[in-house]
């Protein structure tokens, strides 16, 4: 019984670059691992590179590159390694949130279980003129998010500004994911990040262990026992 299906879930994060788009890879294939329809839906992608004659996007062609079945849509694809709102801006594009609540409930009619991708943080800037964040994307989306953190000093205060944001917005936060967490470490700090964060919110916490290689199967056994708690 695929008891997940009908679910989305968006993925966001502390910052850039904190393995968002690994965290979003490694749940799709657990998806995929257990059954699943799966989508990956970029509502806006900067840094598209041109590939072919044609702009691709980094993130969905990651996906790609470990399954061929994971079906993939983007609303608007910029390039330029910046904000999304910078890169429309510079690009003369308009921006419509109609648009991606469009886009998105097409892929969900493909799929069982949606997954949605950030960029950046919930601030990034997403229009400069009707002050959008990525925060607006996800309430517009009405759908839960987790949170991906990087596992070193300074993820408890990244952790709980994040989260404490999103309450802000009204957002249900389902988890708080360490990426690459070490399973020992001298650092003080990161020992005891679990202790100190959860003195201040009740927001689940999952820490991963950093893969020593990513093939599909491993990154799918990083949410194989709590794919159900964190998309249902």
């Amino acid at each position: 019984m695929k008891t997940l299906a009908g679910k989305s879930l968006f993925i966001t994060g502390t910052d850039t670059d904190v393995g968002k788009s690994v965290m979003t890879l490694a749940l799709a294939l657990a998806l995929e691992k257990a059954g699943y329809r799966v989508g990956v839906f970029k509502p806006l992608q900067s840094g598209a590179y041109v590939e072919n004659g044609k702009l691709t996007a980094p993130d969905l062609a990651l996906m790609q590159n470990f399954s061929k079945t994971i079906l993939c849509g983007c609303s608007y694809l910029l390039q330029g390694e910046c904000s999304p709102a910078l890169a429309m801006k510079l690009a003369g594009t308009a921006f419509f949130m109609e648009k991606i609540r469009r886009d998105f409930a097409a892929l969900q009619k493909k799929c069982d279980v949606v997954l949605v991708e950030g960029a950046g943080g919930l601030l990034c800037p997403v229009h400069f003129g009707e002050h959008l964040t990525m925060a607006d994307i996800i309430k517009a989306l009405e759908i839960p998010c987790v949170i991906v953190a990087r596992s070193r000093l300074g993820t408890v205060n990244h952790c709980l500004m994040t989260d404490s944001i999103a309450k802000k917005y009204g957002l249900q936060v389902k988890g708080l994911l360490l990426n690459r967490f070490p399973e020992t470490t001298d650092d003080i700090a990161v020992r005891h990040v679990c202790e100190e964060i959860s003195a201040y919110t009740q927001t689940p916490l999952f820490c991963l262990p950093e893969l020593k290689e990513l093939t599909a199967e491993n990154l799918a056994c990083l949410f194989e026992d709590t794919i159900d708690r964190i998309i249902g």
